[in-house]
């Protein structure tokens, strides 16, 4: 008999292939443990490379905002030499050198501010690696919403007209136009936020402006305390293109809160009564309305209710005033009067040897000079004014004045991601057609500071009202003729 040896039992065919799908396993496991460490050591690199160049590009705008910080203040205290050296009053404060210093032994009139100042054109820097770009806006060219908390019956009832005249034309020529029912129910909610803050939704913070008497009025910090309010869209309170590519500005290019700063003795509109303002503290008040630079006979601007008539935007001045009393046309002619070419006096002109290299932009191009208001007495020089009767002419210069003392300071700054990016124009104006605001590159940061400027006794100071807001958004020059292509 024979005898057969054990046969070794075949592996079940369900079984087959078992190892060599736990070793593919094993691997997809190992790859998605060595993916997640590469991916978090990716991502932690890159929050601690934005925040490197965040604090970077914080470093960079503290920097440019204390140049502008000293260039304010240069420019106020060489207005006083050149003033007190022509025999002018050199203890008047609130304002800068227009480019002109004031004639003869008249104590009232005071350096104008312009376009034409320093401050008063973007520029363009690199402090590093970081781009700069710095825009300020005087708030003493826009709309002071406080006019709406005059004692004075009649004058809020104007200040209030002037707030819907200004709503309905910061938009015109856009596709988000405010027809005037819509800017009046904006209007009406803004004044009611002001005059009934304890009924507000907003947590109302501890001012030295509080009334305790009257605790339904307040002061608001800033413009954007009314974003919360019916009728009213955060879009109202930021730059942007609408879908056409036109500029749209926000209503802190026209309206502001920090131009008056003081309610109290002595802060009047020109009828007695009180000038509402937030921000700093102003030692000397506002005059009435009417003098020689739309102040009073301290010979200073009626701060908070006067706009300055050289760097207002058309939609401001075309508010101030009802077109019945004051044409459009003649706001028209005073535009047209502040951008002439300035012409240089007969005699004046220097020999090639000391004429100093032109003035150039932030795109590298030379700056051409315009005209602009020395004083309110050469408003007699824009065709129109010689036909405003005595009433109207009035009106027209206890708004007016030529001088400003609160800045926004707007400083974009921007780090570039590789060498092929730019920031649209630093070295040279950007191709026709190719706007910077829309390259979407690189790392950017907008901040916002606002700061009062004053004299006191014989020192220039600088006092920061809003001294670091971060925003959404790039702000835009309001420019009189601005360019379809920009």
């Amino acid at each position: 008999m024979q005898v057969f040896g054990r046969v070794r039992p075949t592996p079940c065919a369900a079984r087959q292939g078992s190892a060599l799908l736990m070793a593919f396993l094993m691997i997809i496991l190992l790859y998605a443990i060595v993916f997640q460490l590469s991916f978090s050591t990716k991502s932690d690199l890159r929050v601690a490379e934005n925040d490197v160049v965040t604090t970077q590009m914080d470093m960079a705008i503290e920097s440019a905002l204390q140049e502008v910080f000293d260039r304010l203040k240069t420019d106020a205290e060489s207005a006083a030499g050149s003033e007190s050296a022509a025999g002018g009053d050199p203890a008047a404060g609130g304002g800068a050198p227009g480019g002109a210093a004031p004639q003869g032994d008249a104590p009232e009139e005071q350096p104008a501010d312009s376009r034409m100042d320093s401050w008063g054109r973007p520029q363009r820097s690199t402090i590093g690696e970081i781009e700069v770009r710095v825009l300020i806006q005087d708030e003493d060219s826009k709309v002071n919403l406080l006019q709406m908390l005059a004692e004075d019956e009649e004058e809020r009832d104007l200040a209030f007209d002037r707030v819907v005249r200004v709503i309905d034309m910061f938009r015109d020529g856009s596709t988000v136009d405010v027809d005037r029912s819509e800017a009046i129910r904006i209007a009406e909610a803004m004044r009611e936020h002001l005059r009934n803050r304890s009924q507000s939704a907003l947590p109302q913070p501890k001012l030295l402006t509080d009334d305790e008497e009257n605790k339904d009025i307040g002061l608001p910090l800033t413009l954007k305390e009314f974003e919360v309010l019916d009728h009213l869209d955060e879009s109202l309170f930021r730059d942007f293109r609408d879908e056409h590519g036109y500029i749209v500005h926000s209503l802190g290019a026209y309206l502001t809160v920090w131009s008056a700063v003081q309610r109290g003795p002595g802060a009047t509109d020109g009828s007695g009564a009180e000038a509402g303002g937030s921000g700093a503290n102003n030692e000397q008040g506002a005059g009435s309305g009417g003098g020689e630079d739309g102040g009073g006979s301290s010979g200073e601007p009626n701060w908070g209710v006067s706009v300055n008539v050289n760097t207002a935007p058309v939609g401001v001045l075309k508010a101030l005033i009802d077109d019945r009393v004051v044409s459009s046309r003649f706001w028209d002619a005073v535009i047209e009067y502040r951008n002439l070419e300035k012409k240089e006096d007969e005699g004046t002109q220097a020999s090639e040897e000391d004429q100093t290299p032109p003035q150039l932009d932030e795109y590298g191009q030379e700056i051409v000079e315009r005209e602009f208001f020395d004083s309110l007495d050469e408003l007699q020089e824009v065709d129109g004014f010689e036909r405003l009767d005595s009433e109207a002419r009035d009106k027209l210069l206890a708004l007016l004045c030529t001088q400003s003392h609160v800045f926004s300071i707007y400083v974009t700054a921007r780090k570039k991601r590789s060498d092929d990016q730019d920031f649209g124009g630093y070295l040279g104006a950007p191709p026709k057609g190719l706007r910077e605001d829309l390259q979407r590159k690189g790392q950017m940061r907008t901040v916002r500071c606002v700061v009062w400027r004053y004299k006191s006794e014989e020192t220039v100071r600088i006092v920061p009202i809003v001294r670091w807001e971060v925003l959404d958004y790039t702000p835009f020059e309001v420019v009189d003729y601005p360019d379809e292509d920009r």
